[in-house]
């Protein structure tokens, strides 16, 4: 690729000497209408440009094909002298020559000739090159010696030939606003009365004078003294702010249509010869396959170069040429795109665009000169679908090519009579979602930085080509220095990886950094020290002017869907109130979130933009909702630690589970020993453990095990951080249920173990215990449903905890009223404690006593 682009420009600076013959200095056309500038003229004290035009003086031949250019401007300023002292005008040496008529300073009475032959000099500059695009224009530069502030620099030349491109056809734009001010334009058209022009007016109607002689019809627009314009910034280019008028002989788009056709034909010979060359490639290939890979062999094999000098502007040169060359512009390659598929009776033809007017194109006067690129249009059972062979690297099956937005077109075939909408199919998107990863391990100390970018759609086209054509390293460089304007220190921890998973057309990207001073102390607080988070690739989207007043639209990116999300890692606890701000328009959509989940910090933001422009009108509103988008792009987490104390084990939480440890088993063998009510049945030895019962037997055996799984993932409640952490950010409630918790955790532990004792002995004592246990259940799940509706943001945890709730509650509803009314019940837990059997039977037998007679026991006790 160098030694091609190197040898082409070899061979441009080589043939500027040949063409040099097509500049030559001659007296001014015989039809020039002659004006002489009024060089006393001053500008109004109120302009600020650097120089003023005194004189505009535009003249257009048709007849001749002649355009005539004249000039006079005086410098104002310094900055002036430097801009306008260098003349440059181009022309095309295939068809047009170029005559210098006048080249003057006026410098009070004095008029200086600046016109000699030596100072012509002819150059070719090729301004398109960097595009891959050679038009083998050149460009004549004078350099003017001698230019001082006050001087009025005059000059006229005349540019003949017409592109034959555009078979005698005659479509043009005649401006009447400058970005400079101007003393006087004059603007002259003579055209043929033979021809039918048609005209159509933007901001306005400047009315020309009209004159018909000698078979020529003449049309002068003149305007005097304007002040300087005020042209706005960041407007979409199908808005229009100057005055102007379209003048074209098209009448229909159909026309125009017809005018490309003719030049966008092939050959039948030429195309019988390209099917020969491509059924190696294609001819074996299902119909959906063919499409797919005929289309990825013109968009990545045939590169992007066009040389479009003459005729070649317009038309595309032979596909046979172009497949054999695999090199060509947007019409050759599409132009062979269409030929290859025609190869096998798919309907594919070219489509013209303009990549600015976009879906405005059609509101424009039927032209030739409209369109400044070339898509293709693919008609696959009845559905039209476009193709920009142009683009490489791009992803899905053939009916989930992302095609740009493009909006309208005018197709290259007999048929067509006018602009088509080129509607997007929902399947066709463009989406970024980012996410970046901070792991704090130690407050104060380095963080590792995880960012992982997947690109659905476009972007992953857009970003499979730059990775494409740049090597990995120098790619890992760019993110690297880019991150730097954020964290200076930061450094890469692991290489940079690419995901490329084209049939879906999805691309992820994942890089690791190391961040060494990710805390930033406080001036003048020592004890306080801060990190900051930055969406630094909203930046662009959020940053707008400042001007709140505007008649113009406002330019929008489109199509974006960007999700950018930081996710913090935290060590402990901090204090961090959520946010949530949502902004919604007709125009752009904008969603912010700051979520705290345990000792989580996510950040969340998404934007979107619905169209390519906002209204003149809502700018107002446009510019205050993107202040407010940009003012959270940054977020700051500040920790003080004065308020820090030692991290680790909490000493007194241990000591507080082992204290209610004791007591909890202390009370639990007092309750086993002693607490041993009369049972409602009495014929022992009762009935052994069956029906329901063994459901409950399984419960109270694996409750104990439960209890244990509970404390291994609630082991943060013997930590200082936590208490601590929660102390800090003055959620005391939160710290407290925290630790009745874990103190009611221990009780029940040692509760369960004491119930399934109780159960296998058929004590009378199980069932008023059991329900005691149930109904405590219910109450410690109510208490944590509530605490953590109130402090939990995540709709899962919320969710998790609500059916816990609703399970407590159907035990408590099913078993608390069956041991209440069971017989079975009754008649299973009738077990005594040994250690009262004998107060029992005393106390029993006390009960039956009449006094004055021998009491007996029961005969059922005996």
């Amino acid at each position: 690729m160098f030694r091609t682009r190197m040898s082409v420009v070899v061979m441009l600076c080589a043939v500027t000497s040949l063409f040099a013959q097509n500049v030559k200095i001659q007296n001014v056309p015989s039809w020039v209408v002659g004006h002489t500038p009024d060089v006393k003229a001053k500008p109004s004290d109120q302009e600020t440009s650097s120089f003023y035009y005194q004189l505009i003086d535009l003249q257009q031949n048709v007849a001749t094909q002649e355009y005539f250019v004249h000039y006079a401007y005086q410098i104002l300023t310094n900055e002036g002298v430097q801009a306008m002292s260098d003349l440059q005008t181009d022309f095309d040496p295939s068809y047009q020559t170029l005559a210098f008529h006048k080249m003057v300073i006026h410098r009070g009475s004095q008029v200086i000739n600046k016109l000699q032959v030596r100072d012509l000099k002819t150059i070719q500059r090729e301004q398109s090159m960097d595009r891959f695009l050679y038009d083998n224009a050149l460009t004549v530069v004078i350099n003017l010696a001698d230019v001082r502030v006050g001087d009025v620099v005059e000059y006229a030349f005349t540019r003949k030939g017409f592109n034959p491109v555009f078979d005698g056809h005659f479509c043009d734009r005649i401006y009447f606003d400058y970005a400079i001010p101007f003393h006087k334009l004059y603007q002259r058209l003579v055209i043929p009365s033979s021809t039918q022009l048609y005209s159509k007016y933007t901001n306005g109607q400047v009315v020309p004078e009209v004159q018909k002689k000698d078979g020529l019809t003449t049309y002068v627009w003149q305007i005097e003294n304007t002040k300087e314009p005020s042209f706005e910034a960041d407007v979409p280019a199908w808005h229009e702010s100057s005055r102007s008028v379209a003048l074209s002989d098209f009448e229909y788009w159909s026309e125009v249509s017809q005018w490309a056709v003719d030049h966008f034909k092939v050959a039948d010979a030429e195309q019988a010869k390209l099917k020969a060359l491509v059924d190696p490639l294609f001819k074996d290939l299902e119909h959906d396959e063919l499409l797919l890979q005929a289309t990825r062999f013109v968009q990545d094999e045939v590169r992007y170069l066009g040389f479009e000098a003459g005729k070649n502007s317009h038309k595309p040169h032979s596909p046979l040429q172009v497949f054999e060359q695999r090199f060509g512009d947007c019409k050759d390659k599409s132009l062979l795109l269409c030929s290859i598929l025609r190869a096998y009776d798919i309907d594919a033809n070219p489509v013209l665009v303009n990549t600015s007017l976009r879906s405005h194109t059609s509101e424009l006067l039927p032209a030739s000169n409209v369109f400044d690129h070339c898509v293709v249009q693919v008609v696959d059972n009845g559905e039209a679908h476009y193709i920009d062979p142009t683009i490489n690297n791009q992803g899905g099956d053939f009916k989930a090519i992302y095609f740009p937005t493009y909006g309208e077109g005018l197709v290259i075939r007999e048929s067509s009579s006018n602009i088509v909408k080129m509607s997007t199919p929902t399947i066709w998107w463009s989406e970024t979602s980012e996410e970046h990863q901070f792991d704090v391990k130690t407050i104060g100390g380095e963080v590792e930085l995880t960012v992982r970018t997947t690109y659905n759609g476009a972007d992953a086209d857009v970003q499979r080509g730059n990775f494409a054509s740049n090597s990995l390293s120098a790619i890992q460089k760019n993110y690297l220095a880019y991150y730097a304007n954020l964290y200076p220190d930061i450094a890469v921890k692991d290489s940079l990886t690419i995901t490329d998973d084209r049939k879906e057309n999805k691309l992820v990207v994942q890089e690791k950094y190391t961040i060494a001073s990710f805390w930033k102390p406080m001036e003048n607080e020592k004890d306080k020290m801060y990190c900051e988070f930055y969406a630094l690739t909203l930046e662009d989207f959020f940053t707008v002017p400042k001007t709140t007043k505007r008649s113009a639209p406002y330019l929008l990116s489109y199509p974006v869907n960007y999700h950018h999300s930081i996710h913090v890692n935290l060590p402990e606890p901090l204090n961090i109130s959520p946010q949530t701000e949502e902004i919604t328009s007709k125009y752009y959509e904008y969603r912010y979130n700051v979520l705290v989940k345990d000792r989580i910090l996510v950040i969340q933001t998404h934007y979107k933009t619905n169209s390519d422009y906002v209204p003149a009108a809502t700018s107002a509103t446009y510019i205050a909702d993107h202040e407010k988008m940009r003012g959270n792009l940054s977020y700051n987490l500040l920790y003080n630690k004065s308020l820090v104390s030692e991290t680790g084990i909490s000493v007194w939480a241990i000591g507080a589970a082992i204290m209610t440890l004791g007591l909890s088993a202390w009370f639990c063998i007092r309750l086993y020993r002693r607490y041993d009510p009369v049972p409602e049945w009495a014929n022992e030895p009762g009935q052994p453990i069956g029906g329901w019962l063994v459901l409950v037997g399984i419960g109270v055996s694996i409750t104990p095990l439960r209890m244990l799984y509970d404390f291994s993932q609630q082991l943060s409640s013997f930590e200082s951080a936590t208490y601590l952490g929660l102390w800090r950010i003055e959620k005391y409630a939160l710290a407290a249920v925290i630790f009745f918790e874990m103190i009611y955790n221990v009780v029940a532990t040692v509760f369960s173990v004491l119930m399934i004792a109780l159960f296998y002995q058929r004590r009378s004592s199980f069932p008023r215990l059991a329900i005691i246990f149930y109904a405590a259940s219910l109450a410690a799940s109510f208490i944590d449903t509530t605490v953590g509706w109130i402090y939990l943001e995540e709709s899962a945890e919320r969710s998790a905890l609500l059916k816990d709730l609703i399970r407590q509650v159907f035990v408590c509803a099913i078993w608390i009223p069956y041991f209440l009314v069971s017989t079975r019940v009754k008649e299973t837990f009738v077990e005594r404690s040994p250690d009262n059997d004998d107060d029992y039977m005393q106390g029993y037998a006390a009960a039956y006593a009449v006094p004055g007679e021998i009491s007996t026991l029961p005969e059922n006790l005996a």
